[in-house]
């Protein structure tokens, strides 16, 4: 028995990174060039920044949620245009399995408060789909300037 319980430690604890994101690390030349956009005005020209990682700023995310691939989930962030009432702008996300809990706390009524989203904008030549691949949404540095991003 406690050579099972032992065995059931040591597999959950290996896979804790997978079953709660794994955080993402990136060196201090990666981060420096990270900007950070409102949805907005990113929304508008998403050909231009594709490959980059970038901050998004939004404030909800899209109630639907769609089982693409085997690990991969596709939904959206939305943020309301500032000046316009009642119009929204989006971008389509994709979501990792891992992340995938994380992501679906985030608020989907346009009421939320504005949080900041990393992702790589990336695009699926086959589909002809452009999309932001997330990442996390907090942020810490080290002192040699280095990125760890969690959900």
């Amino acid at each position: 028995m406690k050579r099972l319980s032992l065995l059931l430690l040591a597999i959950f604890l290996s896979n804790a990174p997978i079953m709660f994101g794994a955080a993402v690390r990136y060196d201090a030349k990666t981060w420096r060039a990270v900007q950070t956009y409102d949805l907005a005005m990113l929304s508008k020209n998403l050909d231009a920044h594709v490959r980059e990682l970038v901050g998004v700023k939004c404030n909800f995310r899209g109630k639907d949620i769609h089982h693409m691939k085997p690990n991969w989930y596709e939904s959206s962030i939305w943020q309301p245009i500032s000046g316009e009432s009642g119009k929204f702008a989006h971008v389509s996300v994709m979501v990792s399995k891992p992340d995938l809990g994380a992501f679906k706390s985030l608020p989907t009524d346009s009421s939320g408060a504005e949080i900041t989203i990393y992702g790589r904008v990336e695009y699926d030549v086959q589909s002809k789909f452009r999309f932001l691949r997330l990442v996390g949404r907090n942020a810490t540095t080290d002192s040699a300037g280095n990125a760890t991003v969690t959900w």
